[in-house]
């Protein structure tokens, strides 16, 4: 079993101090019974009170926030098979996942402004395959092309940096591992879009661009990030700044935005490149002048995807919700007999 938002899980933590607290409530109201006096001599006069019945109510409020952060983690089990027709293009993002990303000329830093935009690009994607290859040092094919626009936004909030352990860039990787991920005989509406702080570390980027340009793949870029030059951060698990990266001699590095790198590799293939500035990210620009270009064709996809159960969680935390509010603390009155029989007592008007 897999979960959509499986973040919610770490929130699972709460339930063992919500345990131990409401065996300390439960322990605390015996204590409080005893100062009353004798303890038998009180349950004796609480004698239509039933101790079941309080300890029952609380495991189940234990069990509602249980089922409840199950169900909002959204489990996903059972498969699901799905014909997709659809007109349009073939769109890979090529994200760099390198240190440098970690800048924050662009906030709240290069890679997570990447992110958010290209979940937003998604949202606007009708009838358009999207794949997903990452890249530092080597990349890798995160998503490969797909219809299924909800699993590529959930691999893509998965991506980070660290996500390829191989330092570097390779600009000229990340190209010729999104050709191979196209479908091979279909050379029309293939589009790449890199995004990247253009700084190539590894292989010639306009070899690889002069490939695309032979397969027929456009190529966009988008340059993200300060041609000037700015420090990368390292932050301790609550955000606080510790220092900036340095090399081996102890001098701080700077990333910066090569711009004319990006500039040829979309010149090649006849694409067109993008700056990025703190406040403007250009992928809606680039999905305009792909609609602008738009070549109709047909294409028919089917894929599985998993089914969200997150109902076979819920229905439970509201039944124990219910029950919970509904089941009295006092003992069922006992039934009256007479001679061995049960005496109907009757109101007689």
């Amino acid at each position: 079993m897999k979960f959509a938002s499986h973040e919610i899980l770490n929130a699972l933590w709460i339930l063992l101090p919500l345990f131990f607290f409401l065996r300390w409530a439960w322990k605390q109201r015996i204590h409080a019974l005893n100062r009353f006096g004798n303890l038998e001599l009180v349950e004796r006069l609480m004698e239509g009170i039933s101790r079941k019945k309080q300890r029952a109510k609380l495991w189940l409020i234990f069990y509602v926030f249980a089922f409840s952060l199950l169900a909002l983690a959204r489990p996903l089990w059972g498969q699901k098979e799905q014909l997709l027709i659809s007109r349009g293009h073939d769109i890979i993002v090529a994200l760099d996942v390198s240190r440098s990303m970690l800048a924050e000329d662009i906030k709240p830093n290069r890679l997570a402004r990447a992110k958010h935009e290209i979940a937003s690009l998604i949202d606007r994607l009708q009838g358009n395959r999207i794949g997903l290859v990452i890249f530092a040092g080597e990349a890798f094919v995160q998503c490969p092309l797909t219809l299924d626009y909800a699993a590529a936004k959930i691999l893509l909030n998965e991506i980070e940096i660290g996500s390829v352990p191989v330092p570097g860039t390779a600009i000229s990787k990340a190209i010729e591992k999104s050709l191979e991920s196209f479908p091979p005989g279909d050379r029309e509406s293939r589009v790449l879009i890199l995004i990247t702080d253009g700084e190539d570390t590894v292989g010639d980027p306009k070899k690889s661009a002069e490939q695309a340009e032979t397969e027929g793949v456009l190529i966009y870029a988008i340059g993200i990030g300060d041609p000037l030059g700015v420090p990368i951060p390292i932050r301790d698990s609550a955000g606080n700044l510790q220092e900036y990266v340095k090399d081996k001699s102890g001098n701080v590095v700077t990333s910066k935005l090569d711009e004319d790198t990006l500039r040829t590799v979309c010149l090649t293939t006849g694409g067109a490149y993008y700056p990025v500035r703190a406040d403007s990210f250009e992928l809606q620009s680039i999905y305009e002048h792909m609609e602008e270009r738009r070549q109709q064709r047909l294409m028919q996809e089917r894929f599985v995807s998993q089914e969200e159960r997150f109902q076979y969680f819920l229905l439970p935390a509201l039944i124990c919700l219910l029950v919970e509010m509904l089941l009295s603390d006092r003992k069922r009155a006992p039934k009256r007999t007479v001679g061995g029989f049960q005496r109907n007592e009757q109101k007689v008007f």
